[in-house]
């Protein structure tokens, strides 16, 4: 019961902050209130499961470093300083994998974050009632919550840094295309349909140790 109490206030803060970090400035004439707009569940998704999975994080970065000499080494440090500080074991989050990819009901989280007016969740609906677009509002109370909060709660400094970091790499990435990236990975494609996706750490040090030639 502790445990899970425990992962819903893990899971409403990591989500707050992702949409905080990925959202960009909005301005509304009609409602001075929204101050930051974050578009695309599929997006959202996606860099959760980043968040979540330090390991497959650090291999699309070691694809980046493949095809990019100029970010080689920074990379590598990156890549370094991660399993140093064994986050694929302490920072993982196990999620499901479902029909696009990586996927966690968020209603609750979304919910939570709407009613005490940190977000405002707005959703449209096709005409077979598919929900086929979804809108997440940072409020004014929400972003200076995170004005206020930052700098006095020092857990929060890693979900900063992931987030940003995140963002230099692939900040300019859609939903789709960060899911397509994702299923680069085999173990990732290969998992079935509703089952957890497994740890690749093993192969994260064997790509690091090819594109370096030395061990991590």
């Amino acid at each position: 019961m502790e445990q899970q109490i425990i992962k819903i206030e893990k899971d409403r803060i990591r989500i707050f902050l992702i949409l905080f970090f990925f959202s960009e400035e909005h301005d509304d004439s009609s409602n001075r209130n929204l101050k930051r707009l974050f578009e695309s569940e599929v997006k959202l998704q996606k860099l959760d499961f980043w968040v979540r999975n330090p390991d497959y994080f650090c291999y699309s970065l070691l694809d980046i470093a493949e095809r990019e000499l100029k970010k080689k080494q920074e990379i590598k440090d990156i890549v370094r300083k991660i399993f140093e500080d064994r986050e694929p074991e302490i920072r993982r989050e196990d999620m499901r994998k479902f029909i696009y990819g990586a996927y966690e009901d968020m209603d609750n989280a979304i919910g939570f974050l709407d009613s005490v007016d940190l977000i405002k969740f707005d959703s449209k609906k096709d005409v077979v009632l598919r929900t086929k677009e979804r809108k997440y509002y940072i409020t004014d109370f929400g972003v200076s919550k995170i004005i206020a909060n930052l700098p006095n709660l020092p857990f929060l400094k890693w979900y900063e840094d992931r987030c940003l970091l995140i963002k230099k790499y692939f900040g300019d990435k859609n939903g789709t295309q960060l899911k397509d990236i994702q299923y680069q990975v085999e173990a990732y494609t290969k998992t079935p349909y509703g089952q957890l996706i497994p740890n690749v750490s093993s192969l994260v040090k064997e790509k690091y140790n090819t594109i370096y030639q030395e061990k991590i």
